[in-house]
């Protein structure tokens, strides 16, 4: 189903370059996107890394034996309840995913004890210094520099993209509807100077 709602989603923006007023901010988001993917797939890996880690002290895991398993065990609503329904590795990701992007919960690492409590903070620490604080910053940097290169050659973007529109549109009709005077081999386009 996500699936199906993204290549929908890619679709609907790909057919949205068709519209002038639409196509520069289609071309610049696909072209931004385009050169973060390896920033993108550095990212998550470590909010993986992360979520690992805090897989590893069990925080929010009513299965391990301690104060969070005395304290919650026969409750519907506890720390991480949001999470029940997605399993704990995924609940992990998720929570990761939320304190790499300023949004702290901090209400299961109170049950955890001391030496599981010093090492939740240092991993927090970490994960707010390396993915929020310079991570995040250096894709907002990088997508900056790539929306200017972009933006640079925006027109020679999009006339490539229609070119490649109407490319696909004729090798989509079938061969009884093309003649030589409707589907020429070549087009040639001139600017015309003001």
């Amino acid at each position: 189903m996500i699936i199906i709602i993204i290549l929908a989603l890619i679709k609907t923006f790909f057919f949205l370059r068709i519209f002038n007023a639409l196509s520069p901010i289609v071309t610049m988001l696909t072209n931004v996107i385009y050169d973060l993917r390896i920033f993108l797939f550095f990212y998550t890996i470590l909010i993986i890394l992360f979520s690992l880690l805090l897989g590893i002290l069990g925080i929010g895991n009513k299965n391990i034996p301690g104060e969070f398993k005395n304290q919650f065990e026969n409750l519907d609503e506890y720390p991480g309840s949001e999470y029940a329904n997605v399993g704990l590795f995924v609940g992990n990701l998720l929570s990761t995913l939320r304190m790499s992007m300023g949004d702290f919960g901090f209400d299961a690492a109170i049950l955890l004890d001391d030496a599981e409590n010093i090492i939740y903070w240092f991993v927090w620490l970490l994960i707010v210094i390396i993915t929020c604080i310079i991570f995040l910053n250096f894709i907002i940097a990088e997508a900056s520099a790539s929306y200017e290169k972009v933006s640079e050659q925006l027109m020679a973007f999009i006339l490539s993209e229609k070119a490649a529109m109407i490319q696909e549109a004729e090798e989509m009709t079938f061969l009884d509807f093309k003649n030589e005077e409707k589907f020429p081999k070549y087009i040639i386009t001139r600017e015309m100077e003001e």
